[in-house]
């Protein structure tokens, strides 16, 4: 299996997701999600420690790129100055961003960010913030100049006039948090709205002007993180942060349908976001399983909730033995009866992919979906999807294929054919070619 997180040339970029495929809503999410986001507020109230959200605990510079250097960084990669649109109009300062936020419990937990401003250029700048795709790295970070999604938002944004903030997540980075609470929805949001506030912070102390412009985005597990955001913020925060525009980009956001068909259909990478998943949910609540050994086939359960995020590339893990390829059945990753939970909708796994499954409001604030029609992580139907369930609450969500777009067509064809098993599809074809349009089509327009 080609590893999903690693740096690549040309027009790759950095990404990952959830496997499998959408199959039908439930509406027991709704009350479950409403649950969890009073469960989260009581917590935050009257738990935790002395730290306030968002205050900045530190900020450092980490590269300074000047115009010419982000050309000749453009130029290295065929046919992004292209999707671009136009040579660059800024220099770029990158930053890591160090402040305060909450844990799934609502206690303290310190996160980090990157954090890229535009330099010799007028302002005032728009904000975007991007949330990056699924890593195995515990030492990633999105501060980090050799850091290739970062890079492509450096490109693609920055240097075009836009301030763009990148929340680490938790577990990442500085977080001073042991895990990553993977794909879950009411933390990503918050550590990410708190990466906003204490990027207006810094960038005030430093006389960055901003225009009123906000716009959140994403790509796979940071197109869940972006649709979450958006979800809280027009819930939570409205007053505070009115958005402009958002572009979750081939995300999982019917999570548990997802999770549900893709146990009998699992897409490329299935057991390394199952083993992530899982184990995450059972460190914030408690009441996934047991045992590792009750959920986690032998001998993967002696190990695997220390495993993620870690130090090994997900080829390394599969290559060494410490990850499985299958997800089920001889030699694969979780018992038998585990994946038996998934036929029950009331089993406690179940509950918690419903409660941070995202199909359950309808956005004030315009939004473009994009992924590309072959992806064999996450599938093109979670788009599908999400676009009929906020049609059916009267809300028009552009949806974009990147299959459909004639310009698109032969880079897609060529890259196909270097890897026909769809392995860059992902991770490598699509991320450029959704940014290309969510920027050009969708946010350059409102700016």
């Amino acid at each position: 299996m080609t590893d999903l997180i690693r740096p690549g040339a040309g027009l790759r970029a950095v990404a990952g997701g959830a496997p499998g495929e959408h199959r039908g809503l439930r509406p027991t999410g709704v009350l479950r999600a409403a649950a969890l986001v009073a469960l989260a507020a009581v917590l935050t109230a009257c738990g935790g420690d002395s730290r306030e959200r968002g205050e900045v605990a530190s900020v450092t510079p980490t590269a300074a790129f000047s115009v010419a250097e982000v050309d000749a960084s453009v130029a290295q990669q065929p046919g992004l100055g292209q999707l671009i649109g136009a040579p660059s109009q800024c220099g770029v300062a990158q930053h890591q961003l160090v402040y305060e936020s909450v844990d799934p419990r609502g206690r303290g937990a310190r996160a980090s960010a990157g954090l890229l401003i535009p330099t010799g250029c007028q302002g005032p700048f728009p904000v975007l913030v991007y949330h990056h795709g699924t890593t195995v790295f515990r030492a990633f970070t999105m501060s980090d100049p050799a850091n290739t999604e970062a890079g492509l938002q450096r490109a693609m944004f920055a240097a075009q006039g836009y301030v763009v903030v990148m929340p680490d997540y938790l577990g990442y980075g500085e977080s001073d948090l042991g895990y990553h609470p993977y794909l879950q929805a009411e933390n990503t949001a918050a550590v990410s709205i708190d990466a906003l506030r204490a990027a207006r912070t810094a960038l005030a102390e430093r006389g960055v002007p901003l225009s009123d412009k906000l716009f959140l985005s994403g790509y796979s597990q940071g197109g869940h993180a972006a649709m979450a955001t958006h979800r809280a913020i027009e819930r939570d925060h409205a007053d505070e942060f009115p958005i402009t525009a958002s572009a979750p980009m081939a995300g999982p956001y019917a999570l548990e349908e997802t999770f549900v068909s893709g146990m009998a259909n699992p897409g490329q990478g299935a057991s390394l976001f199952a083993a992530l998943t899982y184990t995450s949910y059972q460190k914030s609540w408690g009441d996934i399983y047991a045992s590792a050994q009750d959920a986690f086939q032998a001998p993967w359960a002696d190990t695997i909730e220390d495993l993620l995020p870690g130090t090994s590339s997900t080829t390394e893990l599969i290559t060494s033995g410490k990850l499985p390829l299958a997800i089920g059945g001889p030699g694969g990753l979780l018992t038998d009866s585990f994946l038996a939970l998934f036929a029950d909708p009331d089993s406690s796994v179940r509950r918690r992919l419903a409660d941070n499954s995202l199909l359950d409001w309808a956005p004030k604030g315009p939004m473009m979906l994009c992924s590309g029609a072959r992806d064999p992580v996450v599938t093109f139907a979670n788009t599908i999807t999400a676009t009929g369930y906020f049609a059916s609450r009267g809300v028009t969500v552009t949806p974009v294929d990147v299959e459909q777009v004639p310009a698109f067509q032969p880079t897609i064809a060529a890259m196909v054919a270097a890897a026909p098993d769809l392995s860059t599809y992902h991770g490598t074809i699509v991320p450029p070619l959704c940014l290309s349009v969510v920027k050009n089509q969708f946010f350059d327009p409102r700016n």
